[in-house]
């Protein structure tokens, strides 16, 4: 991968992920979503400061956190549906089904 190409995927993932985080309700500290996601707070940071890429595991771990595919995670512009998400993953998917019926 070229250069130019790796510093625009790292600064779309940092606006994004910083997006994402500080758009839950309540606010997602980088120590918060470092435990969750099983990496250090450092780690966080480097990510939102277009420091370095996650490795695979950390960014299927960080789409299923936010709710989104991984390639979401890197786009230009996040739909505005996707910015305002309550909750973790784990507490929306938690909701009991509607009766099908």
């Amino acid at each position: 991968m070229d250069y130019q190409k790796e510093q625009q995927l790292k600064s779309r993932l940092a606006r994004n992920l910083r997006c994402l985080r500080m758009s839950r309700s309540p606010c997602l500290s980088q120590k918060m979503l470092a435990k969750k996601l099983g990496v250090t707070q450092k780690s966080i940071s480097r990510y939102e400061n277009a420091r370095c890429l996650p490795p695979a595991h950390v960014l299927v771990a960080l789409a299923e956190e936010f709710g989104l595919s991984t390639d979401a995670l890197f786009m230009e512009r996040l739909p505005q549906n996707m910015k305002k998400k309550k909750g973790t993953s784990a507490e929306r998917n938690s909701k009991p089904a509607e009766n099908a019926d």
